[in-house]
């Protein structure tokens, strides 16, 4: 009986002492896994960053072209009708 209680007694002892070994590489691999993903969502919110001021940028330089082709445009318009109202002027002589 002593014996039979003693290897109960010892099954029990590896039993939990594996399970206390499990249990610590579980709560490892659990804090891995959070760690993980802070890192992950750090490094996604730092790329959304860049992606909106390179999008900033980009509409900057889009609307400063389109300003600049606006006023291209009126010089080109105003050069245009100075042009002919010279021709008018010159035919009317």
């Amino acid at each position: 009986m002593e014996n039979k209680d003693s290897n109960i007694s010892g099954f029990a002892e590896v039993f939990f002492g594996k399970l206390k070994e499990q249990s610590f590489t579980i709560i490892l691999m659990v804090g891995m896994l959070i760690y993980q993903n802070k890192v992950f969502n750090d490094q996604l919110t730092r790329y959304e960053n860049i992606v909106d001021q390179k999008q900033q940028y980009i509409d900057k330089l889009i609307e400063e072209q389109r300003q600049r082709s606006i006023l291209r445009e009126q010089y080109l318009m105003q050069q245009r009708d100075t042009y002919v109202d010279d021709l008018i002027k010159n035919t009317h002589r």
